[in-house]
């Protein structure tokens, strides 16, 4: 009995032993996991952030983020840190921005060398779309320059034309290839749905897929991994569908694609096809769609004033993008905005130049076509009126793509120093603020909303965008004095954008710069004149007096003379001496009554303030 007590205590005394090497092996075990696990998530969040990453500046990066990949895959091609090695870990910040890197440094030894000019570009673009342009630009010098060898224009016709494993899945498949499920569900028997590339701006095409949804009666564009659309297009906005190729000027950006161009009143939504059958498939279920919905009983139409306005300045929202140009800080505080681009309906692809080669080989021809297309510009944009005005109207629509070419003209061409460049940047200027009151959203400026309007208002001119701001305080006024005490409604170009006077700045000085730029407000007539370069001069004299002789007041009884505002904050001289320069434009009552002033004694010369009411539009000055 005493021998069987004992066997029993040693055999409970091992099991405890035994579940307690268990315990502490489990233990070891639980903390190696978690170590695992901890470092898993770490590992998954690297790949998925850097996928995000080459998918933002990928034309077909939607078909590689929404391709199904097995788990094992993403294991297998992620390289661990080199913890152990000789070296230590690699920098994963470095290693990811190693090829932008190699790409700067290869443009600056070009640049450096002498070889190749740059200086072309916009110094307000994102670097991802100026380092593809400045690539381009350098590989088509190098292809157009005759001295270059065989083998180096061998090498970069191999470069253009070595297709990706991106390139060869492109438009390919369908919306499980994209890893697109619409919460809209697509009726096979009445919807169409394809993969397309929509045209996000000029340079930037997406891979969506694209859905005509029939009794919906609109389209709906959904990016890779999207369920929610990224663009509606509704039936009644749409006033045509065309195919780019029948337009002699349309030049296609993506060879070997078909072009089809969806036309609404404020935007022309390009998409493109990798099958000429494709497109006129879905050509066709589109025609035949708007002639089933044009049929029903007319409702209200959707393409307003205002909805289209809304529609332009919320294109931030609708396209997933936040665009190719650099954002504009509108407050002290730092706080930044998106550029609003008012020449963007058509793109540059599918208009005719303002200029043709043969032009732009001698300057003075081509610059003085440039002039006369400006003047006509202003002129037909001063023919609108917000009461009068149509979204939908031929005329106006017209106005937009006439608008939309000014993005072809060559700004090197023009002589910065002529009366040519001065009548062409007032005019563009006049009627940039023309096209802004007219599209004005939240109604008309104010004292809050000044700098906004004028700094988010934007037209793209040649390679570069030019706000209102921009145009009056960098291009125009690039030689005069800067401002001085400048509030509202007088507004001064963000500080990034003052490298436009040394890029655009104008060469003159005239003081009666200050009389002819209409700020457009209630101080300022509403009427301007279209400045053209033979009577440049008298015009400018022209205006110069209608704005003086409504400005300048005269209080005999205080022996006080007042003059606007902006002769105060854009230095013209202490009171006299701006008083002498206002003088001359005055009427002849005006002049004889402040002589008989100076002769009596002593002028005081003050200066009015500053009104923060606009006008609702400009009109021309005969």
């Amino acid at each position: 009995m005493l021998l069987h007590q004992t066997f029993w205590i040693h055999q409970s005394a091992a099991m405890k032993q035994k579940k307690k090497s268990r315990a502490k092996h489990a233990a070891v075990i639980g903390r190696v996991a978690k170590t695992v696990k901890a470092s898993t998530v770490i590992t998954g969040k690297h790949v998925i952030k850097h996928s995000k990453n080459i998918g933002k500046g990928t034309v077909s990066a939607g078909r590689a983020a929404g391709r199904v990949i097995p788990v094992s895959s993403v294991v297998y091609n992620y390289k661990p840190p080199r913890k152990h090695e000789p070296g230590g870990r690699v920098n994963r910040r470095r290693s990811d921005k190693g090829q932008i890197k190699m790409i700067g440094k290869a443009i600056k030894n070009i640049e450096g060398r002498g070889n190749f000019s740059t200086s072309f570009l916009s110094g307000q673009l994102l670097p991802p779309d100026q380092s593809c342009r400045k690539v381009s630009r350098i590989l088509s010098d190098m292809s157009s320059t005759p001295n270059n060898s065989a083998p180096v224009l061998d090498a970069i016709s191999l470069l253009a034309t070595t297709n990706s494993a991106q390139d060869l899945s492109f438009l390919r498949g369908g919306s499980a290839e994209l890893g697109v499920k619409p919460l809209k569900l697509v009726d096979s028997k009445f919807d169409v749905d394809c993969v397309v590339a929509r045209c996000i701006y000029s340079g930037r095409w997406c891979e969506e897929l694209c859905v005509l949804y029939t009794k919906g009666s609109h389209l709906a564009f959904y990016a890779p991994l999207a369920k929610k659309p990224s663009l509606v297009v509704s039936f009644e906005e749409i006033m045509s569908a065309r195919k780019c190729e029948d337009d002699e000027s349309c030049q296609n950006p993506l060879p070997g694609l078909h072009l089809l161009s969806i036309d609404t009143a404020g935007k022309c939504h390009y998409l493109s096809f990798l099958l000429h059958a494709k497109r006129d498939n879905f050509l066709k279920s589109l025609n035949d769609a708007l002639f089933y919905t044009n049929s029903q009983p007319y409702q209200s139409c959707k393409v307003a004033q205002e909805y289209e306005s809304y529609r332009m300045s919320l294109e931030t929202s609708l396209t997933g993008t936040v665009g190719k140009w650099r954002t504009v800080s509108i407050r002290k505080n730092k706080q930044k905005k998106q550029r609003r681009i008012l020449n963007g309906r058509r793109m540059a692809f599918d208009l005719v130049p303002v200029t043709t080669e043969k032009e732009t080989a001698t300057k003075r021809d081509a610059q003085d076509k440039v002039a006369v297309y400006v003047e006509n510009l202003l002129k037909m944009a001063l023919s609108f009126s917000p009461e009068a005005l149509d979204a939908t109207d031929a005329r106006f629509i017209e106005f937009l793509d006439e608008t939309s070419r000014l993005c072809t003209l060559s700004l090197h061409e023009i002589d910065l120093s002529s009366k040519e460049a001065f009548c062409i940047f007032v005019n563009l200027y006049h009627c940039l603020l023309q096209h802004s009151l007219l599209l004005a959203v939240d109604g008309l400026p104010n004292k809050r909303s000044v700098i906004h309007f004028k700094r988010c208002s934007c037209y793209e001119i040649g390679e570069d965008v030019f706000s209102l701001a921009e145009l009056e305080c960098c291009v125009i006024r690039g030689k005069t004095s800067r401002p001085s005490n400048i509030k509202p409604p007088f507004v001064d170009a963000a500080k990034k954008s003052r490298t436009y006077r040394m890029m655009y700045g104008l060469g003159s000085t005239d003081h009666r710069i200050n009389f002819v730029l209409n700020n457009g407000d209630m101080a300022y007539p509403s009427a301007v004149p279209v400045l053209q370069p033979q009577i440049m001069d008298d015009q400018m004299d022209t205006a110069a007096s209608c704005f003086l002789t409504d400005q300048v007041k005269i209080d005999k009884r205080k022996r006080t003379v007042f003059l606007p505002k902006v002769c105060d904050v854009y230095g013209m001289g202490d009171g006299l001496v701006s008083l002498s320069q206002c003088l001359i434009y005055l009427d002849e009552s005006d002049q004889l009554a402040i002589a008989a002033l100076l002769d009596d004694g002593v002028v005081s010369v003050k200066f009015k303030r500053n009104c923060e009411e606009f006008h609702p539009n400009l009109t021309e000055l005969r």
